[in-house]
Order: structure tokens, then C-alpha cells, then sequence
């Protein structure tokens, strides 16, 4: 049994896949939310494209008397493309396009309309009021950099400047997989001893959100099923850039992960971490025709794998992704309840971040066993505890990753 740190295990995956370059694709807006650029977007055109005005008002040839003839009236998308003379003035609305002849835009507070006719009450200097064309950015300006996370607002800046396609890392192609005859899924009926499979729901969910283009297949465990769910493994695990499992990577009789993986091939990176919870854990490699795959094997239990999840696989999905950052905020805390636990290996505490008067607080889950699930309801960030550190009580200051 090799046994690592997690920052030593950390390594050794990071070093299985040293020089992995994500493939690129052009996809529309509308399926972008959440990938990651691979290339810089540029400006397709100057923002804004157009002299606009910033308010209702009145757009005139130049300025210098108060009396004007209201030749036209527009709105937003209308262009008035005939000529505007002096004396003469168009109406138009906010964001609308300033005629060409026109220099001065005056709010229409200013204005006293009768008729066909307005007067300027406020004085206005002359080529006021117009926002020019480029104001924001010139066409061919970088508007977001490569490895960029496209969220709403960025999707909003790339289509208002122009973009269509949008160049994004294809997505990993993850196995993921849960193991144990003790589960079930979720509307299916469970006997005695039998518990649902709420890491099923979980960790697909977790790998989606970080990324991932995630196959599901379940492990039964079975000795008799064996062979049969070895082929099944190997044949799902083709052209995979990552396996996640949970569950069957301890010591027990019916911990059948660590056989399935090098039935497929795999080179043993380690198979057990200093830590608590999450020290039930493998990792591995295979080289499948120079396509490396990575290996994940977690433990069943959902806070134990939950907190290996974040640890391990976050860092490697964000690096299959394209993303410059891999890892999560650091915030030194003030604990508001104890954590009275031994620590003879670095543990890493879940519970809940939040803030007090401007000032980062870290509460911790009411039960810290690794078997524990209702905490995840609420869990936001990890407390880390370096090896040796006494037993905490309330008030004293903690490190946490921040994972929202």
C-alpha cells in the first residue's frame, strides 16, 4: 500500500498529464455559458458602432440660437438619414443614432415644445450630449482573454460586439462511476441494508458544473458480475480524458475498483492519502496509444469523497478545461464553533462561510465522520487543519477553500 500527502498525490496526478492541450471548438452563445475560452475574443466591430445619444432630447445642426423647427422624430433602430439644417432639429430617444449633419444633442428638459416648434431653455455647449463612435472599444481590441469563464456578462459583451461563434476548450470526457450492491438509485426500492445512491447525484452534478461531459455505469461489486463489468468499464473508459469512481478502493473483501483498473491497463500513482476524512483513495494512469486517461478512485463515503473530490479531480477538470486558475480561495476565518478532533493527518473540515460585520466566520457541519451527508446540503468551503494542530474552540482563527 503506497501511502501520500494530498499535496504529494496532487503531483503525481499533475505529472501524468504534463503537457495535455485541450481541443478547440466554435460554438454559438447560446450553448457557451460556463466553457472556457481557447482563444482571445476580439471586437468584431467598434462599441458602440454608431454616434448615439445618452437621453431623450433633440439633436441639432449647431448651436447659437434658442428657436427650432422639429423636422422628424425618431426612435431606437430608427436612422434619419436626410438633412438637418441649421435652425432645424430631429427628435429622438434614447440610444437612438444621431443624423449625420447634427453636432449638439439637448435634453429634453431643456426644451419648451409648441407644435412643430421647440426653444431651448438651458444653456448647452456646442457638440454636447453625443457619444461617440468607439467610445468602449475599437474593432479588433481583446474583450475577453483566452481562458476566460464565459458567464452571462461576458456572453452579453462577446454577441454586443459582434461575435457569433465563440472559440471554447471542448469539454473533458469523464467516466464516472459508483460501486456497491448496497445502492440504489433514486425511485427504486430499497431493502434492508440497502442505502440510495446519493453520490450518483452528486458527483455528476459537481462534474457538469466544473465541465465535464460525464458517462454514468454502476459497479455492483458482485464476484460473479466481475468479468462482465470489467468489459463494460473498459468499453465505456475509450477516449475518456478522466475516470472518477466512488466507492471499492478500501480494504474490504468486495473493494473491486483498484482489480478493475488495472485490468484496464492502469499504472498505480497511489492508493491511499494522509488525510481525514478522504484517506480511502487511488490514483492512477492509463496509457492507452499515447491518449493518457487519468483515475480517480474516491471512497464511498459521501464526505469523504466529497472533500477528495475537491481536492483532486476539481484541480485536473479546471487543467482539462483550459482554466488558468485551478484552485480554490484561500480565507483565513474565525471559527464560531470548536472542532474538538485529533488531527494525526491534515483534515480538511467542511462547513459554511459566511460573514459577520464585513468579517469572514467559518461554522462547521454538527457531525464530521466521513460517512456524514446532510452537511453537503449547506457545505460551501473546507476548514484545513494541519497535522498536529490541538483540538480548536470557538473564536480560534482557521484557513478554509473557499468552493463557491
Amino acid at each position: 500500500m503506497e501511502i501520500v500527502t494530498i499535496t504529494e498525490a496532487r503531483r503525481r496526478l499533475d505529472g501524468a498529464l504534463p503537457s495535455y492541450k485541450a481541443n478547440i471548438e466554435y460554438i454559438t452563445p447560446g450553448q457557451a455559458l460556463g466553457r472556457i475560452t481557447a482563444r482571445d475574443i476580439t471586437a468584431a466591430q467598434a462599441y458602440p458602432p454608431y454616434r448615439k445619444s445618452p437621453f431623450d432630447g433633440y439633436a441639432i445642426h449647431s448651436y447659437g440660437q434658442k428657436d427650432y423647427e422639429v423636422i422628424a422624430t425618431i426612435g431606437a433602430g430608427v436612422v434619419y438619414d436626410g438633412p438637418v439644417a441649421a435652425g432645424q432639429a430631429v427628435r429622438l430617444m434614447t440610444g437612438c443614432a444621431v443624423p449625420d449633419d447634427c453636432d449638439t444633442v439637448i435634453p429634453q428638459e431643456y426644451v419648451n415644445r409648441h407644435g412643430a416648434r421647440m426653444e431651448v431653455t438651458e444653456s448647452v455647449a456646442q457638440g454636447s450630449n453625443i457619444i461617440p463612435i468607439g467610445e468602449e472599444c475599437k474593432p479588433g481590441a481583446v474583450i475577453i482573454p483566452a481562458g476566460t469563464k464565459l458567464t452571462a456578462g461576458a456572453l452579453s459583451v462577446a454577441v454586443g460586439l459582434g461575435n457569433y461563434r465563440l472559440p471554447v476548450y471542448v469539454k473533458p470526457q469523464v467516466l464516472f462511476l459508483t460501486s456497491g450492491r448496497e445502492l440504489v438509485m433514486a425511485g427504486e426500492k430499497r431493502h434492508a441494508g440497502q442505502i440510495y445512491n446519493s453520490n450518483a447525484y452528486l458527483f455528476q452534478s459537481l462534474l457538469e458544473q466544473y465541465g465535464a461531459e460525464v458517462t454514468f455505469y454502476h459497479v455492483s461489486d458482485g464476484p460473479d458480475q466481475l468479468a462482465a463489468e470489467m468489459a463494460a468499464v473498459r468499453r465505456l473508459a475509450q477516449d475518456k480524458d478522466l475516470i472518477v469512481s466512488t466507492g471499492g478502493v478500501s480494504v474490504g473483501l468486495y473493494d473491486t475498483m483498484p482489480q478493475i483498473y488495472e485490468a484496464l491497463g492502469a499504472i498505480q500513482l497511489y492508493n491511499r492519502i494522509t488525510m481525514r476524512p478522504g484517506s480511502a483513495s487511488y490514483g492512477g494512469v492509463i496509457d492507452d496509444n499515447g491518449h493518457r486517461i487519468l483515475i480517480l478512485g474516491l471512497s464511498g463515503n459521501p464526505s469523504a469523497s466529497f472533500n477528495a473530490f475537491h481536492l483532486l479531480a476539481v484541480p485536473i477538470l479546471r487543467r482539462l478545461n483550459g482554466e488558468k486558475d485551478w484552485e480554490f480561495p484561500r480565507i483565513t476565518c474565525r471559527l464560531v464553533d470548536g472542532i474538538h478532533k485529533e488531527n494525526p493527518v491534515d483534515r480538511f473540515v467542511q462547513g459554511r462561510l459566511t460573514y459577520e460585520q464585513g468579517q469572514p466566520v467559518f461554522t462547521p457541519n454538527t457531525t464530521l465522520t466521513s460517512s456524514a451527508l446532510l452537511g453537503l446540503a449547506h457545505t460551501n468551503a473546507l476548514a484545513y487543519i494541519k497535522k498536529g494542530t490541538p483540538t480548536l474552540t470557538a473564536g480560534a482563527t482557521v484557513e478554509a477553500l473557499l468552493l463557491e
